[in-house]
């Protein structure tokens, strides 16, 4: 599993962020960078658009994490949309995209773009995304391997190091 320097140190700063005691789970996880940042994050579970399997979106006051319903690989959704939070991924306007990519947007279209997280339709969409999944698959990866109720980081990534 390659992953960039800048999403394995994007994982490790989320897991220095792990409850002490207790479990620690994606979900924890979610809270403790939503308490790090002082700035809530919402997780809920919605009825996307078909090719959609999740979406961050930004308010004033808080983020959320927008979860297909019935999907069967909600944890890695949920965690790829954690990865674009965390790796400071912005996107670029809904509008804008749409200025740029059609001259005429049917009624569809329009449904179908506002339904959109912004952060994989512009430029660089691509990597981005692949920034994600990458960061979501390695901490998928890291949080398995941690003991439930975290007694050190240390040991965790010595044993990773070390097999």
């Amino acid at each position: 599993m390659a992953a960039s320097r800048r999403v394995t140190r994007a994982v490790g700063d989320v897991l220095d962020l792990a409850p002490r005691r207790g479990e620690v789970s994606l979900h924890r996880l979610v809270e403790a960078v939503s308490a790090d940042r002082g700035r809530p994050i919402e997780i809920k579970m919605a009825d996307l658009p078909e090719g959609v399997c999740g979406q961050w979106r930004q308010y004033t006051d808080r983020d959320e994490f927008l979860i297909q319903q019935g999907l069967p690989t909600w944890e890695r959704t949920l965690a790829h949309e954690l990865g674009h939070l965390v790796l400071g991924h912005e996107g670029i306007a809904v509008a804008d995209m749409a200025r740029m990519s059609s001259e005429v947007a049917g009624d569809d279209l329009i449904s179908y773009m506002l339904n959109q997280r912004t952060g994989c339709m512009g430029p660089g969409g691509e990597d981005i995304e692949q920034e994600a999944e990458d960061f979501a698959a390695l901490l998928i990866y890291r949080l398995g391997r941690m003991p439930s109720d975290r007694s050190s980081i240390v040991q965790v990534r010595l044993g990773e190091a070390f097999g």
